[in-house]
């Protein structure tokens, strides 16, 4: 109902954070009263972290399921401790088309206190909806998904791994999976969501500004997986502390040096990180790091969310038309060396 209201192209497992945040914060198109999350840290991975943060507080209710405390969780009403994937039978990876499936039976049982977020979800799908919709025992949703190749879970935990017939050039036969079946140049569901049938660059979406003459990039560190992780140690001592790339020339101007804390500051916010000086980039170009929270903090202060967080320096004022999607990267910035 979101993506009809907002007229974005509809998503099958998704529906935009930042139409999210506006049923919670605008109660647009509806008012959104109560959340509940499993495998996401919003707070850290959606844009504009202020906003997300407004949004999260604003709710009447809301409950997060993990296996770590994160920031977000530590904001949550009720925490539900969740088993990890070591802990539970398991299929990897349904729902992708890359043709193969792979048994993953638990090695070990969860502490009496820990479930599997299906078993969750399958005990708030009886409770919420008609009971025939789910089963007594969440684990015959794995029997369900092997069901049409004539395999129980026990049989496949035997085999290991079950992958379909490999087959080439289908669209002779059922053609492209297009409106035409037909290869389309043109976006041939342009009309029925209002959008033009060739994309067309616009220009960036935030123009030349003086006061934040540079352009602000970045990307996930190699040694975490988004917002994941900051937690090991081992990982911890690859990558310390969060690093944003400077020309050098950028930095001479601004009196930085290697290892400085910078301030990185764009008009939604601004967070530090620490000088790491490359000419692999631009002059003009300063790249940040993304998902940074430290884990070693305070839980009652949300373990430092803001101090680091690339997405306070993100925005959600101007969305794609097509997805709902903000703008990430290419952002006007400006940098200094923090006064100690």
């Amino acid at each position: 109902m979101l993506h009809a209201h907002h007229h974005t192209i509809p998503r099958l497992m998704t529906v935009p954070p930042a139409f999210f945040k506006k049923a919670v914060l605008d109660e647009i198109p509806y008012a959104v009263k109560g959340a509940y999350m499993q495998c996401t840290n919003p707070l850290l991975a959606y844009a504009d972290s202020r906003q997300t943060y407004d949004a999260l507080m604003k709710l009447d209710f809301f409950a997060v399921a993990d296996i770590f405390m994160t920031p977000t969780a530590a904001l949550a009403d009720i925490v539900l401790p969740v088993a990890t994937h070591f802990e539970f039978n398991d299929i990897g990876h349904y729902g992708l088309g890359h043709g193969h499936i792979l048994a993953r039976p638990k090695i070990v049982d969860p502490p009496a206190e820990c479930r599997p977020d299906i078993r969750i979800l399958n005990a708030l799908g009886r409770a919420m909806t008609p009971k025939e919709l789910w089963h007594d025992n969440w684990e015959t949703f794995l029997e369900d998904l092997l069901e049409p190749a004539g395999l129980s879970y026990a049989d496949f935990v035997k085999q290991g791994v079950l992958k379909g017939a490999d087959r080439f050039k289908k669209y002779i036969k059922s053609g492209f999976k297009t409106p035409s079946g037909k290869v389309e140049l043109l976006l041939g569901t342009a009309k029925k969501f209002n959008l033009p049938a060739l994309p067309a660059f616009n220009g960036p979406p935030e123009p030349e500004n003086t006061a934040y003459p540079l352009i602000l990039t970045g990307a996930k560190d190699p040694h975490y997986m988004h917002s994941s992780y900051r937690w090991v140690d081992s990982l911890r001592r690859k990558s310390p502390v969060p690093l944003v790339s400077i020309h050098p020339e950028t930095a001479a101007l601004h009196n930085i040096q290697n290892n400085d804390e910078v301030v990185i500051e764009t008009t939604s916010g601004a967070i530090t990180q620490f000088a790491r000086l490359t000419k692999s980039i631009k002059p003009e170009i300063v790249y940040a790091a993304y998902g940074w929270w430290f884990p070693e903090g305070k839980c009652e202060l949300q373990y430092e969310w803001e101090k680091s967080n690339f997405n306070i320096l993100t925005s959600t004022r101007i969305l794609g038309k097509e997805f709902g999607t903000p703008n990430l990267k290419g952002l006007r910035c400006r940098i200094r060396r923090k006064a100690q």
